[in-house]
C-alpha cells in the first residue's frame, strides 16, 4: 500500500499551527522577560531607598538643643554629636576631659567641630577645638572625675573651651543634600559632607521627589516647609524616593519605591 502524500492544504494548515504555536511561545518569553525586568527594578529602587535610610538613620538621631544649623526641603546641616563625657581640671594649655565609651571607628574618622557644653540646662557651643589623646588622669583625678571602664581621656586646645565639671560633647558638624549625581550622569544622588570637606556621594538614583520634612513641637507635627525657629524641630522625615536603575522592558518610566523614614532627635530636652 503507497503512503499519499501531505495535500497544499494540510501543509498550509501545519505551518498556521506552528505560527499560533511560535506566537504563543514568544509572548510567555516576553511576558517572563518583562516581569523579570519588572521585579528587577523594582528591587534596585529597594535596596537604593534602604541604602539611604540605613546612612542617616545614626547621624541626625543624636542632634540636641540649637543642634540644628541649616535646613530645605533638599538638605539638612547639624551638629553630630560622636564622644560624651566630662571636663576635669585644664593643664598644660589643654582641658583634659574624660570620655564615655564610644565607637572607635566613628571617634576615629570625625572631624571635630567644636565642642558642646552644658550650662544653665542648655548646651552651648564652642567652634574651632582641637582634640588631642592624654594620659593625664592627674587632671580628672584632682576632680574627683574618674576614667571609667573602656572609657579614655583627651585634651581640647583652647582650656577655656569648659569649665571643670562641665558635662560636654565633641560633635561633628554634618550635611546631608539631594543633588546630581555623578555616580549615574543625569540622575539625583544622596550625599554627605563633614566639615568643610567634600561631599560624598552615598546612593543613587532618586525621583525629584525625595525631599526632607521637618518634625515641629512636640507632637512632631510634620510640616514640609521648615519653621523660623529652628530649635522648636525635633526630628526630620527623610521623604526617600528612589528609582530604579533602568526602566523596566516595554515602560519609559524607571519603577520608584517610596520610604518615608522619620528620625527623631533623641537628645532634645523638650
Amino acid at each position: 500500500m503507497r503512503n499519499r502524500g501531505f495535500t497544499l492544504i494540510e501543509v498550509l494548515i501545519a505551518i498556521v499551527l506552528m505560527a499560533i504555536l511560535a506566537t504563543a511561545l514568544t509572548r510567555i518569553l516576553l511576558s517572563d522577560s518583562r516581569f523579570v525586568s519588572q521585579q528587577e527594578a523594582m528591587i534596585t529602587a529597594r535596596q537604593t531607598a534602604r541604602a539611604a535610610k540605613n546612612v542617616m538613620s545614626v547621624d541626625p538621631r543624636m542632634v540636641s538643643d540649637s543642634g540644628l544649623l541649616a535646613v530645605s526641603a533638599d538638605s539638612v546641616y547639624f551638629r553630630s554629636p560622636f564622644a560624651y563625657g566630662m571636663a576635669c581640671t585644664a593643664s598644660g594649655g589643654e582641658r583634659i576631659v574624660s570620655l564615655l565609651p564610644t565607637d572607635s571607628a566613628m571617634y576615629a574618622s570625625a572631624i571635630p567641630g567644636g565642642l558642646a557644653r552644658r550650662r544653665t540646662g542648655m548646651f552651648s557651643f564652642v567652634e574651632g577645638i582641637t582634640v588631642t589623646g592624654s594620659a593625664n588622669t592627674a587632671a580628672c583625678t584632682a576632680d574627683s572625675v574618674r576614667v571609667i571602664p573602656d572609657g579614655f581621656l583627651a585634651g581640647i586646645t583652647p582650656d577655656t573651651a569648659a569649665m571643670s565639671g562641665e558635662i560636654i560633647y565633641l560633635y561633628q558638624n554634618v550635611a546631608y543634600r539631594f543633588m546630581a549625581s555623578t555616580d549615574m550622569p543625569g540622575r539625583r544622588g544622596l550625599w554627605r559632607r563633614v566639615g568643610a570637606g567634600a561631599y560624598e556621594e552615598l546612593a543613587a538614583p532618586f525621583d525629584s521627589t525625595a525631599r526632607f520634612r521637618f518634625l515641629v513641637g512636640p507632637d512632631l507635627t510634620r510640616m514640609d516647609t521648615p519653621p523660623a525657629d529652628l530649635t522648636t524641630v525635633n526630628g526630620i522625615e527623610l521623604g526617600i524616593v528612589a528609582e530604579s536603575y533602568v526602566p523596566p522592558q516595554g515602560q519609559s518610566n524607571y519603577h520608584t519605591f517610596d520610604l518615608p523614614v522619620q528620625i527623631v532627635f533623641v537628645n532634645k530636652a523638650n
